[in-house]
């Protein structure tokens, strides 16, 4: 009992300690979000409207007055970046194959609006194709994205890189992915860029936010992307937000197609949704005052 007294106490003590360590710094501005109020960010160019992932959606999505383009990119047997979601093309072309063992013609021809799986209320007609992100770039040189980087390999990060700086996009660009490796290697690549943060760096937030210790969280990206929960358990509340914002991060929620949850996030003080409706999102901003 003495020994476990003695543990609890100095569990306690440490705790009390870490709690009068100084906290980190705040992130500094960026062009990609300087003035930005709240964003609407189209999911795979607003797949709720056109196929998601298509140029055709992503110039839909600025048409309709998106703030952000959130795409997903993979790269092809002959090093192409493309913008796709699934490692394979089986889901939503009317083709089969891993995009990592097919080169960009091979995917090219096959219709990426073929199946319903990224455009759920209704059925679309008109052949397109998985573009790449040159020639997505190329088409829509003006707007932001918010690019997840889907392999776990680092050469797509590389090729990510080399790309976003051919076409000087570093200030319209934020990174992102799941892979809290692939992206610090990212960040040490290409440190011009900025990133958002990984899974494990959420992970890490999150409890530390949970345990009143969130300003020993020294953040290595710019924003954060999260959903209201993840397998039943709550990670989007008003403390996450306002722990982010006192580090300068912004939070984007993702994904909301119903203006009710659009509405409570945002009284929460979210500063962005990720959206397959982009158009509802941006119609309730153009009503509501706290939009």
């Amino acid at each position: 009992m003495k020994l476990l007294a003695g543990a609890m106490l100095s569990a306690i003590l440490l705790y009390l300690v870490l709690l009068l360590i100084p906290g980190y710094p705040p992130v500094g501005e960026i062009p990609f979000y300087r003035d930005a109020g709240f964003s609407v960010i189209a999911h795979r160019g607003g797949r709720g409207l056109v196929p998601g992932n298509t140029i055709e959606a992503a110039e839909n999505a600025v048409d309709i007055g998106s703030d952000i383009v959130e795409i997903d990119v993979h790269m092809t047997t002959d090093n192409v970046l493309v913008v796709r979601h699934d490692a394979v093309i089986d889901t939503t072309t009317n083709g089969s194959g891993a995009i990592a063992n097919m080169e960009l013609s091979d995917i090219q021809a096959y219709d990426a609006g073929f199946h319903e799986i990224d455009y759920p209320e209704a059925s679309w007609e008109i052949p397109l194709t998985v573009p790449s992100l040159d020639s997505l770039f190329t088409a829509l040189p003006n707007h932001r994205y918010l690019i997840e980087l889907k392999p776990t390999t680092l050469p797509p990060a590389d090729a990510l890189c080399e790309l976003i700086l051919e076409h000087q996009l570093q200030n319209q660009v934020v990174v992102g992915s799941f892979h809290s490796s692939v992206l610090q290697y990212f960040r040490r690549s290409c440190p011009s860029i900025p990133t958002s943060l990984g899974k494990s760096e959420i992970t890490l937030f999150v409890l530390l936010e949970r345990i009143k210790l969130g300003h020993l969280f020294n953040s290595p990206g710019y924003s954060i992307q999260v959903p209201i929960k993840y397998k039943g358990f709550n990670i989007l509340t008003p403390e996450f937000i306002i722990l982010a914002h006192n580090l300068n991060m912004r939070v984007d929620v993702w994904t909301i197609n119903d203006p009710k949850e659009m509405k409570v996030v945002s009284n929460w003080g979210v500063d962005g949704v990720i959206t397959d409706r982009p158009d509802i999102a941006i119609s309730l901003r153009e009503r509501l005052s706290f939009l």
